[in-house]
């Protein structure tokens, strides 16, 4: 059994701070076994029958800019599902596992491709788009600080193959002036596309 570095034992108690209750730690490996992240989940605290995730050590990732410079923050991902949706971890996990192979810095509005296309057969979402974590603490997840780096988290949302493209052409900000507006519930899978008709 691996002994959590502090940081790690830092990153967790934020994250139970936030989401409440009590967790459930549990490691996730990526197809090859070559790189693995633990996922902290409580359940039954945002609401009954919703838990909230999130990853726990992705932050020893350093991310870097597009020249190479180190990014100014490190980053962990954090989503709320319905209890019974087995598949969000995995999701979840996906994603911290594409961010630590590439390194690549992550933002607000950012669109992970296909994500769900692997755990589930022809969803109607299959994106994960990152946003500012809104669903805890009166939408704030606050910063934590270290001697020598921030860490910042980002909520892991499900979309549409539609939205991803109006993402694309008009920004995150946009996309999330329409959730918001339009009082999209992200936890309904099924739901429908946001309306995009004033963009239109």
């Amino acid at each position: 059994m691996t002994i959590p570095s502090a940081h790690c034992k830092a990153v967790a108690k934020h994250s139970l701070s936030v989401f409440g209750g009590d967790l459930k730690i549990q490691a996730y490996y990526d197809s090859s076994k070559s790189i693995s992240v633990d996922l902290l989940t409580t359940v039954d605290t945002l609401h009954l029958g919703v838990k909230s995730i999130g990853t726990i050590g992705l932050s020893e990732t350093p991310l870097f800019t597009d020249e190479g410079e180190e990014f100014a923050t490190r980053v962990e991902l954090c989503a709320g599902a319905l209890s019974e949706e087995l598949f969000w971890e995995n999701a979840v996990a996906s994603v911290a596992f594409d961010i630590k192979k590439r390194q690549r810095y992550v933002m607000p509005g950012d669109v992970i491709v296909g994500v769900f296309n692997e755990y589930l057969k022809n969803p109607k979402m299959p994106h994960i788009y990152l946003t500012i974590p809104f669903m805890w603490n009166g939408a704030c997840f606050p910063e934590l600080k270290f001697a020598s780096l921030k860490v910042n988290w980002l909520q892991c949302i499900a979309i549409h193959e539609e939205e991803r493209v109006f993402i694309e052409k008009f920004g995150g900000d946009a996309f999330d002036d329409l959730l918001s507006d339009q009082e999209i519930n992200t936890l309904d899978r099924n739901r429908l596309p946001v309306d995009l008709s004033s963009f239109s």
